[in-house]
């Protein structure tokens, strides 16, 4: 069992998607405290195994990552914490570089696209991956992240096509001490009720603790 910190909130459907998350990883054993203040970041974070980020923090939406929350969550990631970073996470905090450098890449507010939301299929170029164990090539109502920001030194397992071209979907990083997930599937409630999708995630938590 982990105890984790999920971060929500923003602007993406999550009234969908981290009730489906508060569900499924305390199914799972998972001790979960959620936030959407984040002010967690601020304090004492050595009780945590991991923190999950669901959200998107920007300053157009008022809850962006004050100066004392980026200096806690980097301190934290790099001194051996565990992140699971969800989707379009990685976009928080858009005037910070160092989130792509901890997360290991992400959607670019305003470069990034993808296809419209539906339906595509989910490919493993490393099936022995850890975060892959027991998913297989799968079919999801979601959208395919094209154009991220990717961070040298990536680990990529997992990818879609668009336009003929693999685009990375979900990989593994060290970033410090830290051990780092990021599975770019999950935008709206149904997405994150597939299966595999939430074997990803608890995989992820697996592997970042």
């Amino acid at each position: 069992m982990a105890k984790l910190l999920l971060l929500t909130g923003g602007r993406h459907p999550y009234e969908e998607t981290t009730p489906v998350m508060t569900e499924f990883l305390p199914d799972a054993g998972h001790d979960v405290d959620v936030s959407e203040s984040a002010e967690e970041l601020e304090g004492d974070l050595s009780g945590y195994d991991a923190i999950v980020l669901n959200t998107l923090r920007q300053e157009m939406t008022d809850n962006d990552l004050s100066d004392a929350q980026r200096s806690g969550f980097k301190d934290y990631v790099s001194g051996g914490g565990g992140l699971v970073a969800v989707h379009i996470s990685a976009a928080s905090a858009p005037d910070w570089p160092e989130m792509k450098k901890i997360t290991g890449g992400g959607w670019v507010l305003g470069e990034s696209w993808h296809p419209p939301f539906g339906w595509f299929q989910v490919y493993l170029n490393n099936p022995e991956h850890p975060l892959a164990a027991g998913v297989e090539p799968f079919w999801t109502y979601d959208e395919c992240y094209c154009g991220l920001d990717i961070q040298p030194g990536i680990d990529v397992f997992m990818y879609g096509i668009v336009e003929d071209e693999e685009k990375p979907l979900g990989w593994s990083f060290q970033y410090g001490d830290g051990t780092v997930a990021n599975i770019a599937l999950g935008h709206a409630g149904s997405s994150q009720q597939h299966p595999h999708f939430q074997r990803l995630i608890l995989n992820s938590v697996d592997y970042v603790c």
